[in-house]
């Protein structure tokens, strides 16, 4: 059950998104790239800034 105001759609395309991010994050890493602390902390900026603009979505949509 999605969290209170979210659709089923929406929470599905957050895991998604995340989901790339994730693997983003080890190829970056396999690639040797970034070091792990570098791909982390740069995915988890992406991450918050993304979610930063969903909420002014969802915001704006209600």
């Amino acid at each position: 059950m999605p969290p209170s105001g979210f659709s089923q759609k929406a929470i599905n395309g957050l895991l998604v998104f995340v989901k790339e991010c994730y693997e983003d994050l080890l190829k970056e890493i396999h690639e040797g790239k970034k070091t792990e602390g570098e791909a982390i902390s740069s995915e988890v900026e992406s991450i918050g800034k993304y979610l930063k603009e969903f909420e002014i979505l969802i915001i704006h949509f209600q």
